[in-house]
């Protein structure tokens, strides 16, 4: 597989003619982009790969097959059969996950603690996206991340409030230094990303599972069993009104990507440098800075995810389990939110939903938890082939234009009109 297929392609840059065009005619176009921008492949992607996973759980359900057996003679049995197995799925689903009838909305704050690392993860890996680089080592900064912040939280003394602080930020830097060593390896050496990450995240794996078993590490009921030592009370996140701050940290994190990218040189450099490396580096771009920066500040938002596991759902003491397969879910919601915080944050909510009510589609619909895996993997494969998605609902091919040049267009049409209202008065 050659770098071309593995690096993330940016979407299209509108070209000189385009942007004439966008100038003498600013809305033309527009609803081509609105059919086949990523707002709606996204959406369609999610119900393409819904309907996907529904359609291997109806045709695995014993009760459906049981009634398929005599379809002829009894059609509706079947229908019957397949409206029951989708209907229990869903409503157990969204019962486990949003609401439920005698508990109101509290599954909704399940669904708030499986998307607080999804989203912070997201966003991380995000960062990397913009900038051309496949960064598929979330698994290993996410673990280094971890380490850090429990060692912090367990072993030192601070007075309360900063501890928590700094264990935080222990847990970013250690995320942001193991990425940052992935980004000089490939900008020194030219290796590639892919396969830089993979190897970090088995060195991580495997170095956090052997200094938990370390008595410096081990925790006190651990009989040597990878179990790290419960973090200080000082340490621990604390809740407001059920809901973890951690939550509150994502999305102030969503708002900090967005400042980074929209009115930072770095996030300029980056995207520069994602768009066209060989131009970056001709307009004075150092390349290989901005490759290490990025990296560092995809591990420092994977970090973040890697603080709220430790310091708020395994306060009394985490595994080398401790990522949960956050790392590779989060390529999923960064894809799936278009590398935009608005969309990353939507899309952690999403998968945050779908793993809250996972467990309850598997107790009261009798459904294996294991589909939610499948329709993840499926949303990823329309989401990373969009030629894919629009050849399959016939969509138009963007433009490319950006809604910000279509408003700087309107605006000049406007003033136009109004001189030439003034000089034919």
């Amino acid at each position: 597989m050659t770098d071309a297929q593995l690096t993330p392609v940016p979407p299209p840059e509108p070209t000189k003619k385009e942007l004439k065009e966008v100038d003498q005619h600013p809305w033309q176009g527009v609803w081509r982009d609105i059919l086949g921008g990523n707002l709606l492949r996204s959406l369609l992607a999610v119900l393409a790969a819904i309907l996907i996973g529904s359609l291997i759980v109806v045709f695995t359900e014993e009760r459906v097959i049981n009634a398929m057996g005599y379809f002829f003679a009894a059609p509706g049995d079947t229908f019957s059969a397949i409206g029951q197995v989708i209907g229990s799925a869903y409503q157990s689903i969204f019962q486990g996950a949003i609401y439920h009838p005698r508990t109101g909305f509290t599954p909704l704050l399940s669904t708030l603690a499986f998307a607080t690392p999804l989203i912070a993860a997201g966003l991380g890996l995000a960062v990397s996206f913009r900038a051309g680089l496949f960064n598929i080592g979330g698994q290993g900064q996410l673990l280094a991340g971890a380490m850090m912040a429990g060692w912090v939280g367990a072993m030192w003394q601070l007075p309360l409030g900063l501890h928590l602080v700094v264990a935080i930020l222990a847990g970013i830097a250690g995320a942001a230094i193991w990425a940052s060593i992935v980004g000089w390896l490939k900008a020194q050496t030219g290796a590639h990303e892919v396969i830089l990450t993979i190897m970090f995240n088995w060195i991580a794996l495997w170095s956090v599972t052997y200094l938990l078993k370390q008595p410096l590490f081990n925790g006190p009921n651990a009989a040597g069993n990878p179990k790290s030592k419960p973090m200080l009370e000082t340490a621990v996140m604390p809740s407001i009104g059920g809901v973890s701050i951690g939550i509150l940290l994502v999305i102030a994190a969503a708002v900090v990507f967005w400042w980074i990218f929209e009115r930072s040189t770095i996030g300029f450099r980056i995207r520069a440098v994602g768009i066209n490396p060989h131009a970056a580096r001709t307009a004075g771009i150092n390349v290989k800075t901005v490759t290490v920066v990025t990296m560092a500040l995809s591990g420092a938002f994977i970090g973040l995810a890697a603080a709220t596991q430790v310091l708020g759902v395994y306060p009394r003491g985490f595994t080398d389990k401790v990522d949960e397969g956050i790392g590779f879910s989060a390529i999923t919601v960064a894809l799936l939110g278009g590398n935009h915080p608005v969309g990353v944050v939507l899309a952690g909510l999403l998968f945050g939903a779908l793993r809250a009510g996972a467990a309850a589609m598997e107790v009261n619909a009798g459904i294996s938890r294991d589909i939610i895996p499948v329709i993840q993997g499926i949303i990823v494969l329309f989401v990373a082939a969009p030629p894919l998605i629009r050849s399959i609902f016939r969509l138009p091919k963007p433009t490319g234009i950006r809604l910000a040049d279509r408003l700087v267009g309107a605006r000049k049409d406007d003033s136009k009109n109004e001189n030439e209202k003034v000089n034919a008065s």
